[in-house]
């Protein structure tokens, strides 16, 4: 029982490295696009904020249409899975890595662990959608915590 449980731990940790690698890829990603093009046309940082927090949710709306199933079989309960309830199924192909994808995976904490079965990893959706929070959180900690206005 208690290898069991090591081993579905170790899976969890295996994932959110993962996941973690594409979230903080994607928050780089558009902050490093952002801010330099609202200073380029002369919105300063409270326009890389501005931008930053319409690109979250535009990546919220777009995560939350990719995570909407598709048919009435998908949310029939069938599924046991934690993840699988909430949306953030595991991806069903595994092979469809993007290039994004290996960027983000050559970035720490995945570039550290091994990568996670392709069945159980987390969906390019459900990554998008934690991606989203994360482009969000940014833009709200430019306002309270770095004062941009």
């Amino acid at each position: 029982m208690a290898r069991l449980e090591s081993v579905q731990w170790r899976l969890l940790a295996l994932v959110c490295a993962d996941a973690l690698s594409y979230v903080f890829a994607v928050v780089v990603v558009a902050t490093i696009t952002a801010v330099p093009i609202s200073l380029a046309v002369g919105g300063g940082f409270g326009g890389a904020k501005v931008v930053l927090f319409f690109a979250g949710f535009l990546l919220l709306a777009y995560a939350t249409v990719r995570l909407w199933p598709s048919s009435p079989e998908e949310v029939s309960g069938r599924s046991t899975d934690a993840a699988d309830a909430i949306g953030l199924s595991a991806s069903p192909t595994g092979s469809n890595e993007t290039r994004f994808q290996r960027f983000a995976r050559a970035l720490p904490p995945a570039r550290w662990v091994e990568s996670p079965p392709p069945d159980r990893e987390l969906s390019s959706a459900g990554k998008l959608f934690w991606s989203s929070l994360g482009v969000l959180l940014i833009s709200y900690l430019m306002e309270t915590m770095f004062g941009v206005v």
